[in-house]
């Protein structure tokens, strides 16, 4: 149980984690920053796309599709943002943590990680090629190309 909840973890903190082509914790940072609430909680569900405070995670349900076979009870998670400086070239900088629990006929399984962040910002990222590709039509993925 608790490798199971490090795994979720460890995806939730990998940048291959999307949230309409940029890094998912970026833009819940954004909007936690924004917002002024610093922390998130969610449940995932086996077999569902994963929603944290209503956005999607893209492409989440091949992800909550391995949990299926494993009959849990529940998971439920938190993400909690808090400020931490600014880097080197000046954006701000937040550490993120993220913490799964785990429940299965009464065992519970529990794993805590932290990632380090900034709140999304458009101007400094790009989306990645995939989820630009998908949205774009071919004009605009010329024009895009020639600037």
């Amino acid at each position: 149980m608790n490798s199971l909840a490090h795994s979720l973890c460890a995806y939730l903190c990998s940048r291959n984690n999307d949230i309409a082509g940029y890094w998912g914790i970026g833009m819940l940072c954004a909007v936690s920053k924004r917002e002024r609430r610093p922390k998130f909680s969610f449940k995932i569900y086996p077999g569902e796309l994963l929603r944290i405070y209503s956005y999607e995670i893209s492409d989440s349900k091949v992800v909550t599709d391995k949990l299926v076979k494993f009959s849990l009870d529940s998971i439920e998670g938190r993400l909690s943002f808090f400020e931490d400086g600014r880097y080197p070239h000046g954006a701000e900088k937040f550490t993120c943590g993220i913490a799964i629990a785990i429940t299965q006929g009464g065992r519970t399984g529990l794993s805590m990680s932290h990632v380090e962040c900034w709140p999304h910002d458009s101007s400094r990222e790009r989306r990645r090629v995939a989820a630009a590709a998908a949205s774009a039509s071919l004009l605009e993925r010329l024009k895009s190309i020639l600037k």
